[in-house]
Parts: structure tokens; sequence; C-alpha cells
């Protein structure tokens, strides 16, 4: 029985699991996600979802180049071409019009991804700056608390995914690093609680005593 390390890298192209195949209902109209590229304001959530979207299709290594271009003479072209075009067809409709129209001259979709990753991550910073900004003026207000934690979520998620590109690759097992997770924690942490009521006031300054330092998750589900 193949374990499934070989099932998943299988040379089988009528496979499920081989990177070329494509399903009977997989056509060039298919939209993979509701939402649409409309510039660098979306890019970082448009692309997390897109990759989790063409992961699920098994297409993600083509569109980032890790399954190669196979050469002019290989038996492979015809169904890499195929599969090729049929992605970009799946990105194209996931953009505006106007994106889209700037596009169609590309011929991989490896080259595609690339060309809408420069463009459109290049004002990361500026972006960065922005939910730093929404994030410490974000308040529960007159919203409940369920709304106010996950908009707080959805900022931090979003700056996570922006910022990911800085973190170092390398598995740090140092005091420091545990210690600079603690920090970071924390300081989200105590983020939370200052948009919070008075209220709640009592709940915060037990949280606030609690060792190890508590996530928001943690923190939200107490209150």
């Amino acid at each position: 029985m193949p374990t499934i390390e070989e099932a998943i890298n299988t040379d089988d192209t009528s496979s499920i699991n081989h990177l070329l195949f494509l399903h009977q209902n997989d056509n060039p109209g298919l939209i993979l996600i509701s939402k649409k590229l409309i510039g660098s304001e979306n890019y970082a959530s448009w692309k997390r979802s897109m990759i989790i979207a063409l992961n699920v299709k098994n297409k993600l290594k083509i569109v980032t180049n890790e399954y190669t271009e196979p050469a002019a003479n290989s038996t492979l072209r015809p169904l890499w071409e195929r599969t090729n075009n049929m992605i970009i067809s799946w990105i194209s409709n996931t953009v505006t019009d106007e994106i889209s129209n700037s596009l169609n001259f590309i011929n991989t979709v490896s080259d595609l991804w690339k060309e809408l990753q420069e463009h459109y991550s290049q004002i990361d910073g500026h972006r960065i700056y922005q939910l730093a900004n929404d994030i410490s003026q974000l308040k529960k207000n007159k919203c409940s608390i369920e709304v106010y934690y996950h908009k707080l979520k959805g900022l931090y998620d979003e700056t996570d995914a922006l910022e990911a590109q800085y973190i170092c690759s390398y598995i740090c097992t140092c005091e420091n690093g545990r210690l600079n997770g603690e920090r970071e924690q924390r300081k989200r942490l105590i983020q939370f609680l200052m948009g919070i009521e008075e209220s709640y006031s009592k709940t915060r300054g037990q949280i606030l005593l609690m060792q190890p330092v508590p996530s928001i998750a943690k923190a939200y589900g107490m209150i």
C-alpha cells in the first residue's frame, strides 16, 4: 500500500493527486473565491484566500513554479499548457476587469502570480500603518463583545499575513524567542482590554494578573 507522500507525488496523470489533473467539473469560468482583487488595499487578504483555494485544488505548486514548466518535447507539455491556462482563467475571474485587462498577454500562471505580487504588495508598509492605526483606535463602543473581538482579530490576522515575509524562517529555541512571543501576546491582550468598557473592569483586572499571559482568545472567552 503506497504511503501518503507517494500517493501525492504520483506520476499517474489520471490520478486526482497529480498536479496536472483536472476534474471534469473544472472549467475556465470557475470562481474559486467570492472576493475580487481591487488593488493594494485588499491584496493581502485576496492572496491568502487564493492560496487556500489553489491548495485545495492541488494547483498551488504550479502557481509558485515549484512544479516547473515541462520542456517543449515533453509528453506532459500539452497537459501542463491546459492546466496553466485553466489556472490563469481562475485567477482572472477573481480580479477586477481593469486588472484582468492588464494581464491578458502573460503566458504562464507563475509569471502572472509574480506580476500581481510585485505590483500590489509594494506598498505593504502603508497598509501595515493603516492596520496599526485601526487597531489602536478600535473600541467596543456599542457593538457586542463578539463583534469587537472578531474585528480586532481580523486586523491582527491581516497584519500577520503582511508581515510574514519579514519573519525569520529559522526556528528560534532560545529564551529571547519565547520572551518576544510573550511580549507580543501581552501587547495584543492589553490592546484588546483597552477597547472594552469599564463594566468589565473586574474581569479585566483578573486577566491582567494571570500568569502566563493569556491569549486574546482566552480573554475573550472569560469575558
